[in-house]
């Protein structure tokens, strides 16, 4: 009934609806907003929410957000991701494939926990305490710091696997590609992404993104700044061990200018959260 609604609906109207108690609506509409099936607006009105997106439901963002992230999935030729950052969890709000490597990672909808490096790029626009407790969960506090200097700064953070493993990551890659996600036994798969995880968890500092030589990138993110707030990240995540600086720049060009575009348009809707900052000017 919500998914063919032209409005957000309270719960007095969808128990109309529906024939229901009033209590049954409440009931059943708060089970649903708890797994992100349905979204409360500031009115108490309820609407389709991010987790029935993989099924054919409507996404949480303007169709012009969607077609951004095809956009900018088509240009950099691999996969995009449009995630919200709430105290403490990432939440995926929209994906876009491009190219032929097609890897399978969180699904629309999900919520998992928030810890380093994930939500970096939004980190820099958050509360004190939200953001110190972010930088307490990293191996190195001052490390985590000057990341969070970077991304204010440049606008962007950019990651790669540890010192080495940059052939496994195309490994993993490659056989989540070939084998497809869908058809490797649960448990195996999350291992597989899990290790994969783990392996483009390192940030690069300043000195190391500037170097003129072929780096190995697993993925990039940058914050959609909105009103001096961040509340969303776009992410976008290559795969490759060896990407020369000017292929990293029009990485870095591509996924900034989608980040600005983003900023602007009205389906972002208003942030709820995060704390203004004066304005950065990426070199």
């Amino acid at each position: 009934m919500l998914a063919s609604a032209d409005r957000p609906m309270g719960v007095g109207e969808i128990a109309a609806a529906l024939g229901i108690a009033r209590a049954t609506a409440t009931a059943v509409v708060r089970e649903l907003a708890d797994a992100s099936w349905v979204t409360r607006d500031a009115d108490r009105r309820y609407a389709v929410g991010p987790a029935l997106a993989g099924i054919g439901g409507r996404l949480p963002v303007g169709g012009s957000v969607a077609e951004r992230l095809e956009v900018l999935a088509r240009q950099v030729g691999c996969g995009v991701t449009l995630s919200r950052i709430d105290v403490g969890a990432l939440r995926v709000v929209a994906k876009a494939h491009g190219g032929d490597r097609d890897i399978p990672g969180v699904p629309v909808g999900q919520r998992v926990p928030l810890a380093y490096p994930a939500g970096a790029a939004v980190m820099p626009w958050r509360e004190g305490a939200e953001r110190d407790g972010w930088v307490a969960g990293a191996d190195d506090g001052d490390a985590a710091e000057r990341l969070l200097g970077l991304v204010q700064h440049r606008r962007y953070a950019m990651f790669r696997p540890t010192s080495g493993d940059a052939g496994l990551v195309d490994v993993l890659a490659d056989l989540l590609d070939v084998v497809g996600g869908d058809l490797l036994r649960p448990r195996l798969r999350t291992k597989v992404l899990t290790q994969l995880s783990a392996l483009t968890a390192r940030a690069y500092t300043a000195a190391e993104l500037d170097d003129d030589g072929s780096l190995p990138v697993s993925y990039l993110a940058a914050p959609v700044v909105v009103d001096g707030k961040a509340i969303h990240e776009l992410q976008m995540g290559p795969l490759r061990s060896a990407v020369t600086r000017d292929e990293r720049n029009a990485y870095i060009g591509a996924l900034t200018s989608a980040a600005a575009d983003l900023a602007r348009d009205p389906g972002m809707g208003s942030p709820s959260v995060s704390r203004p900052v004066e304005p950065v000017v990426q070199s």
